[in-house]
C-alpha cells in the first residue's frame, strides 16, 4: 500500500504495508470508533471538486439507493493503486448486470494530480470505466478514515458501511464483501430493481497516431526511433527524423490489444510498454513491458517479439534469483544496459527496487532496494526506493541514475560502492518532516532544488572536469531539466504546459532519450500524444510527424470519411489553413485536451504538417510550407478536438473532423474550412 505519511507517520506500522489485508473484523469500524459495523451511514462523497465518467454526481440517497457500492480511494501516480485497477475491472464485469457501483475517490498525493485536467487524462490512460469524484482537500478520505494508497470501502444497499481494506491482492476480499452484501439486500427488501446508468467520459481519438506514449528510443546510427506508444499496446518504429522533424513508419509491434502473445510484428501483444534500450551488439532492442510483468526482446532483422523475463502474472517477490521466464516480476517501467552488453538493469517500480538480469545466465534478482517505499539512502540491500521508473548510466558504466518517482527525487546506485545516495530530492530532515511529500518546482543546489514526481533521465555529455550531467523529465512539473550530478544542481531546461519555461509546451513528459551523435532529445510527451525533439544547444524544437501512422489504433492514414472540398492557394509561398469547428449552441472548446491537427497526402502516407496545441478560441490555425503542395495534390486535412455543452466542466465529447481537399492553383495563403460538430 502506498502510504499516507507526514512527520513520523513516514514510518507506518508494519499492518498497512502493502498488500496486506486491513478488512474489518465484525463490530469493528476503525478508525470512525464507538460504531459497530453496518450501524454507520456512509457520508455522502462532498465536498468535491466535481465528477469525471458521469453525467451528474452520484448521491447515496438518490441515484445510488438500493446499490451495493466500492469505493476506491487511489491516485493516478501510485504504482499501487495502478495494480489493483485489474481488480476493479473483474468486480465491475462481474456484477455488470447488479445494482452494484464501482466509484474512483481520487484523492491526490501531488499538486499536480489534483488538477482535473490531469486526472481526466489519467482516468484515459488506465482505461477506466468507472465514475471518478475528485476529492476536495481529501476531505472524503478523512470522512472514511482511509490510511493509505489504494483504499477500499463497501456499502450495502441500505448505504451504510459494510467495511473497509486496503492494499494489493484484495479481489477475492472485496469479492466477497460484495456479494454477501447484495444477498442482504435481497433479503432485506431494499435493493434496487435495476443498476443506474450514467454517461461515460470520451476519450479524443489524436490524429497524431500515438496514445500516451511513455517512452521513447531514438539512435542515429541504428537509423531508427522506437515510440512506446503505451496505451496504445504497442511500439512504434520510425526511420530517424530528418530536420523538420519529419520521419517515416518503419514498422509497428504489438497488434494494438492487450495481450502477452510472441510473435512477428503486429503479430505479437504486449499491454503498456514503456522504456526500452538497444543491445546493439545482439541487434536486440529489449522492452519493458510494463503491465504483463514481462521483459521482452525485440530481433531489429525479423521484427520477432519474444519473451525473456517475466511470467505475465504480477509478484511480490523481493529477491528474485530465478532463470528468464520462471522468475516472475512486477511493472518493469524502464531499461539500461551495462557497456559490456552483459547486465539488463531493470527499473522495477512494483517492488519499488531496481534489478538486474545476466543476459548469459538469465538469471534475474534484486540489484538494490530493501522493497519498502521510502527514501532512504544506504548499501544496496538496505536503502529504500520509491517507484524508481527511469534509468541511466554514466559514462563509464560505473553509476546508475534513475528517476525515484514516488520521492520526486534523482538518486544514483554507486555500482563500485554498492550503495544508494540521492543527488536531488530528499534529506533525512525532510523525510522525517514530510515524508515522500516533499516536492515542488525549485532549481538550484541539494538540498533547495525540487522536482514532482519525474519519471525519465538521459545521460548527457559529460559536463568540463568530467562530470555527470543527466537530462531530467520532471514529469508533474511538464518541464525538461539539467542535474549536475557532482555539483547536486538542477536547471530548467524548456516546458511547463503552456510552454511558460520557453522551448515546446510539454504536459506530462514520461521518458526522454539523448542522441550524442546529433545532439538532440527526443521527449515522449505523454498527455500532448507525441514525441518533441529538442536541442539541447539550441534551444530549438520540432513536433515529430510520422508519415504513414494513421490516426491511433489504425495501421496508415485513411481519407475515407473526409468531407471532400476544394481548395485554392498559392502553391509557391507558405499558406495557413484555418479550421473551425462549428459547435452546437452555447458549446465551447475544451481547452483541457490537447487539439491535434495533421495534413498529410494519403496517396503517398506522407504528413505534410502537425500541430498540437490548447485552446478554446477559433479558428484553429495550421501553416503548410511553401512548395509543400501541388496543384492537383489531394490533402487529408485531420482535426481531433474535445467540446463541451455547459463550459468545460461538462462531460467530456470528442470530435474528430477530416477534410479531403482537393488543390487547385490561386492567388493568397489563406484557406478556410469548416465542419459542423455532432
Amino acid at each position: 500500500m502506498h502510504r499516507l505519511t507526514r512527520g513520523a507517520l513516514a514510518l507506518l506500522l508494519g499492518a498497512f504495508i502493502a498488500g496486506v489485508s486491513m478488512f474489518l473484523v465484525p463490530g469493528v469500524l476503525s478508525p470512525l470508533t464507538g460504531h459497530a459495523q453496518g450501524q454507520i451511514v456512509a457520508p455522502e462523497l462532498s465536498p468535491n471538486l466535481g465528477w469525471l465518467n458521469t453525467d451528474r454526481p452520484l448521491r447515496f440517497d438518490e441515484e445510488l439507493k438500493g446499490h451495493v457500492v466500492l469505493l476506491d480511494f487511489w491516485t493516478y501516480c501510485c504504482i499501487n493503486c495502478i495494480h489493483v485497477l485489474p481488480d476493479l475491472e473483474y468486480l465491475e464485469h462481474k456484477y455488470a448486470d447488479e445494482p452494484f457501483v464501482a466509484i474512483g475517490v481520487h484523492s491526490a498525493k501531488f499538486t499536480n494530480e489534483g488538477e482535473r485536467e490531469s486526472i481526466r487524462q489519467a482516468m484515459f490512460r488506465y482505461d477506466i470505466e468507472h465514475p471518478v469524484v475528485i476529492d476536495s482537500g481529501m476531505n472524503i478520505w478523512q470522512k472514511y478514515g482511509i490510511r493509505g494508497w489504494p483504499g477500499f470501502v463497501v456499502i450495502g444497499t441500505d448505504g451504510r458501511v459494510v467495511g473497509v481494506t486496503g492494499g494489493e491482492g484484495q479481489r477475492a476480499v472485496l469479492d466477497q464483501a460484495i456479494s454477501d452484501a447484495l444477498a442482504a439486500g435481497r433479503e432485506r427488501g431494499d435493493i434496487a430493481e435495476t443498476r443506474v446508468t450514467y454517461e461515460l467520459d470520451a476519450m479524443v481519438t489524436p490524429a497524431t497516431g500515438l496514445t500516451f506514449p511513455g517512452k521513447v528510443l531514438a539512435d542515429s546510427e541504428l537509423g531508427y526511433v522506437m515510440i512506446a506508444d503505451s496505451s496504445a499496446d504497442r511500439v512504434v518504429v520510425t526511420s530517424y527524423p530528418d530536420s523538420d522533424g519529419r520521419s517515416e513508419l518503419v514498422q509497428i509491434v504489438g497488434s494494438g490489444e492487450r495481450g502477452l502473445e510472441d510473435g512477428l510484428g503486429e503479430a505479437a501483444a504486449l499491454h503498456d510498454p514503456q522504456g526500452m534500450v538497444l543491445d546493439r551488439a545482439r541487434g536486440l532492442v529489449y522492452i519493458a513491458d510494463t503491465k504483463n510483468h514481462a521483459i521482452r526482446a525485440l530481433d531489429l532483422a525479423s521484427w520477432s517479439l519474444t519473451t525473456i523475463a517475466g511470467t505475465g502474472v504480477q509478484s511480490y517477490d523481493r529477491r528474485g534469483g530465478g532463470i528468464g521466464t520462471s522468475q516472475a516480476i512486477s511493472s518493469p517501467w524502464d531499461l539500461e544496459l551495462s557497456p559490456d552488453g552483459r547486465t539488463l538493469y531493470i527499473a522495477m517500480a512494483g517492488p519499488h527496487q531496481i534489478w538486474h538480469m545476466d543476459l548469459e545466465s538469465r538469471v534475474v534478482e534484486r540489484l538494490a532496494g530493501s522493497g519498502r517505499e521510502n527514501a532512504l539512502d544506504g548499501p544496496l540491500e538496505d536503502a529504500a526506493l520509491a517507484q524508481p521508473s527511469g534509468l541511466s548510466l554514466s559514462s563509464d558504466g560505473r553509476r546508475l541514475y534513475f528517476a525515484d518517482s514516488e520521492s520526486s527525487s534523482v538518486r544514483v546506485v554507486d555500482l563500485d560502492a554498492r550503495e544508494v545516495r540521492t543527488v536531488v530530492g530528499h534529506t533525512v530532515a525532510s523525510l522525517l518532516e514530510n515524508g515522500l511529500f516533499e516536492f515542488g518546482d525549485i532549481d538550484g543546489a541539494f538540498p533547495t532544488a525540487r522536482l514532482q514526481h519525474v519519471l525519465g533521465v538521459a545521460r548527457l555529455p559529460d559536463a568540463d572536469g568530467g562530470g555527470d550531467r543527466v537530462l531530467v523529465a520532471d514529469t508533474y512539473n511538464h518541464k525538461l531539466k539539467v542535474v549536475e550530478a557532482s555539483a547536486q544542481r538542477i536547471t530548467t531546461l524548456a516546458g511547463g504546459r503552456d510552454g511558460e519555461a520557453g522551448g515546446p509546451a510539454l504536459d506530462e513528459p514520461g521518458g526522454v532519450e539523448y542522441d550524442a551523435a546529433t545532439g538532440l532529445a527526443f521527449v515522449a510527451d505523454t498527455n500532448n500524444h507525441r514525441v518533441v525533439i529538442y536541442d539541447i544547444e539550441t534551444g530549438g524544437s520540432n513536433e515529430m510527424t510520422i508519415s504513414g501512422l494513421g490516426a491511433s489504433g489504425e495501421p496508415a492514414i485513411d481519407a475515407s470519411g473526409a468531407e471532400a472540398v476544394s481548395v485554392a492557394f498559392d502553391v509557391s509561398a507558405a499558406a495557413t489553413i484555418e479550421l473551425t469547428p462549428n459547435l452546437p449552441e452555447g458549446a465551447t472548446l475544451n481547452g483541457e485536451f490537447p487539439i491535434t491537427v495533421r495534413i498529410a497526402r494519403p496517396e503517398d502516407q506522407t504528413v505534410l504538417a502537425q500541430r498540437t496545441l490548447r485552446t478554446t478560441d477559433k479558428p484553429l490555425a495550421i501553416e503548410l510550407a511553401a512548395g509543400t503542395a501541388s496543384a492537383g495534390d489531394a490533402l487529408l486535412v485531420e482535426l481531433s478536438l474535445a467540446w463541451c455543452a455547459y463550459g468545460d466542466n461538462g462531460t467530456c465529447r470528442p470530435a474528430n473532423l477530416a477534410w479531403l481537399a482537393t488543390v487547385e492553383a490561386g492567388e493568397g495563403g489563406l484557406v478556410a474550412l469548416s465542419a459542423p460538430v455532432e
